[in-house]
């Protein structure tokens, strides 16, 4: 009998091998997790997750059995989906801002700028970002990178440029202008064409370009963004028209009140001053909500948004841990802007207005808090470089306010995915979706600081690893240590297993950022290292950086530096075309206003300068601001010689005659301008008061 009942189990193995039903071997499975339900906001407990591919199978309980070519134990850990930052922009993680941003992304980069992302981003957990405006020249290589996931790169999801309508000042790169709203459709198709399914609408574009723009998106089914806090736009205009992301939560506020009339008032309740550096505009930003607390009509105005928000579906990102930095109220300093590198906020308050920034902070969180409740969609969004651990320290910002864990877990997961349209394949731990997933080595459930532990990470399917950047680790200790630290650390860990071993774009991208600071010393540290590392390979620099590094130590007023820098940075920029604007800076710091004209005469011909005069404008400004007018008339009296026919360069010398109180000249210079355009109203009222004094 038991032979019969072996040789029928055979014969029963033949026939399933024969008709082709044999047991499915999966590629990996992450077997005992306590699995985090981002629809639901519950745990299951005893889950094993098996993959394919990139792709989730299948959901088994922890005893069933399986087959699988790798296993991970997972120890009855919590398991997540991949986080997602919905506010990021590539150009943070070079440099502060459009102006200085690379122009394009070179083939022999790209790597580099992608890795960048995986430092940032996935090494954190982050295992998708939305760009929210680059200069139109990276999309065809960074919508490659969109059509093209790997399990090395975060998950890129790209918005083009962020839209403005035409302006006579200067754009950031990342900045696109529409004339009109034809020519906003325009771009819209334009942007379709090219396969985006996302955009991202400015602060600065008119209500007529936005209507047009919007109408135009849903044709395309381009998910659209916008960020409005500058009176153009109001929210309930935007939701009306049927948008329903909105940027940053500091955004509600002018919806509510007109900044035109309370920013002022603002001011003058707190005793501060317009926003001297980027970090006091965020400081600004928090003061709001103490200024809205302390008025009854505006808390009932913001209630009614947020409850109108909810009504319409509308989701806001957050970027609380870039105020949190402003007012002092998070562990990891992070910036709208990166320069000057720093490690705490550029803020100048008393006692007194540092204490009133910390309530206005408490005050913003309480409202974070209630628009949450209403069931307001918050997602994560941090704007700024170092995002995947301002993210992380920005869900502590939640349970600070009093939000749960379940739902902090939802808004750095489901929420952001489902906004942004890619609910599809990601924001949850379900069969069919992309195998992108946190797996916790401590339980943020049992504290919330262990949101901040090791966690080992799923993207694409394959297990995640990265060693520490040698090159980007030496950078750290540069500005925490200096550089006769620096290199003692440096030489101790370069053999080191812990980090990779040294990558030369890694280490010239270091000598770009200290150069692009005025750091000269931590620059040359660094530079003498990539020669001695790298002897057959050459360093080179361009414009922004020569300008941006110089610009650095001239606000400072370290005139001596700047001249020094400047020769530093000119040396390894040879190819590159050059600032005339400051070339003609330099030269009249070092050797005067006379050799300064000379000069000019010199390079204005000269193909590797470009004079500009607005740039020429601008420096006229920086001078007055400096304390030194007579070299600020001087620049805005070459604007008049360069450029005759322009009604703003009389208009700027007519400022800098009043700075010196030649007022005869003044009143010239604004007749000019006003001859050349009579529709110049500040000319026209200063030459009024000019003529009364």
């Amino acid at each position: 009998m038991k032979n019969q009942r072996i040789v029928a189990i055979g014969i029963l193995c033949l026939v399933l091998s024969l008709t082709g039903c044999t047991t499915t071997t999966y590629d990996l499975a992450i077997q005992n997790v306590r699995l985090f339900d981002s629809k639901n906001k519950t745990v299951h407990e005893n889950r094993t997750v098996l993959i394919n591919a990139d792709t989730i199978a299948a959901i088994v309980d922890a005893t069933d059995s399986y087959s699988a070519k790798e296993t991970i134990n997972g120890d009855n850990r919590l398991m997540t989906p991949g986080l997602i930052d919905t506010h990021t922009h590539l150009m943070q993680n070079y440099t502060s801002s459009g102006h200085s941003a690379p122009k394009t992304i070179t083939e022999d980069k790209s790597d580099l700028a992608r890795g960048l992302m995986t430092r940032m981003y996935l090494a954190h957990g982050v295992t998708t970002i939305i760009d929210m405006g680059q200069p139109e020249a990276w999309i065809d290589v960074t919508l490659n990178w969109q059509q093209h996931p790997s399990p090395e790169y975060p998950n890129l999801f790209i918005c083009g440029g962020s839209i403005v309508s035409d302006a006579s000042y200067r754009q950031p790169q990342h900045h696109i202008e529409v004339m009109n709203p034809e020519d906003g459709r325009k771009k819209v198709r334009e942007y379709a064409k090219k396969g985006l399914k996302h955009m991202k609408l400015y602060r600065k574009l008119e209500k007529p370009d936005f209507e047009a723009m919007v109408d135009e998106a849903k044709k395309h089914d381009i998910t659209i963004n916008t960020h409005t806090d500058n009176n153009v736009m109001t929210i309930d205009e935007a939701m009306d028209m049927g948008v329903r992301n909105f940027e940053h939560f500091f955004t509600v506020t002018p919806s509510i009140l007109d900044y035109d009339e309370h920013w002022k008032a603002m001011n003058a309740a707190y005793g501060i001053q317009m926003s001297p550096s980027i970090d006091e505009f965020a400081a600004h930003m928090t003061f709001f909500f103490s200024y809205i607390k302390e008025h009854p009509e505006f808390e009932t105005k913001l209630m009614a948004l947020f409850d109108r928000m909810a009504a319409k579906g509308a989701t806001l990102s957050t970027a609380l841990n870039v105020l949190a930095s402003a007012a002092g109220r998070t562990d990891f300093f992070t910036s709208f802007e990166y320069f000057p590198i720093r490690r705490t906020p550029m803020v100048s308050y008393s006692a007194a207005q540092q204490k009133q920034l910390n309530e206005a902070f408490d005050y913003m969180m309480l409202y974070v808090k209630k628009a949450h409740d209403k069931g307001v969609q918050l997602r994560v969004g941090t704007d700024c470089r170092y995002g995947g651990k301002a993210m992380l320290h920005e869900l502590l910002l939640f349970h600070e306010a009093g939000i749960s864990m379940e739902d902090i877990l939802q808004i750095a997961t489901r929420n952001g995915y489902e906004a942004m349209n890619l609910q599809a394949d990601y924001g949850s731990i379900e069969v069919g979706k992309k195998a992108d997933m946190l797996l916790f080595e401590k339980n943020p459930f049992d504290t919330p600081e262990n949101l901040l532990s090791n966690k080992t990470i799923i993207k694409g399917g394959k297990v995640f690893s990265l060693k520490k950047s040698l090159a980007y680790s030496l950078q750290d200790i540069l500005v925490d240590q200096g550089p006769k630290k620096g290199l003692t650390w440096f030489k101790k860990e370069k053999e080191s297993e812990r980090y990779e071993p040294l990558n030369a774009d890694e280490l010239e991208k270091v000598v770009h950022t200290f150069s692009g600071d005025g750091r000269i010393d931590e620059a040359q540290t660094v530079l003498r290292l990539f020669q001695q590392h790298f002897p057959e390979r050459k360093v080179s620099m361009d414009e922004n950086i020569l300008t941006n590094g110089t610009y650095a130590l001239i606000n400072k007023k370290e005139y001596d530096k700047a001249i020094e820098f400047y020769e530093f940075a000119a040396a390894y920029s040879s190819e590159a075309t050059k600032n005339g604007s400051l070339a003609v800076l330099i030269k009249m710091l070092e050797e005067g206003i006379p050799k300064a004209k000379e000069y000019v005469e010199t390079i204005k011909t000269d193909e590797k300068y470009v004079i500009d005069e607005n740039e020429i404008n601008s420096v006229g400004y920086l001078l007055l601001r400096l304390d030194k007018p007579l070299e600020a008339i001087a620049f805005f009296e070459l604007n008049v010689k360069l450029f005759p026919e322009s009604w703003n360069v009389y208009d700027s010398l007519g400022e800098g005659y009043m700075s010196v109180g030649q007022k005869k000249s003044a009143i010239k210079n604004y007749r000019k301008s006003i001859a050349l355009n009579p529709e110049n109203n500040y000319g026209k009222a200063q030459l009024k008061k000019l003529i009364a004094q």
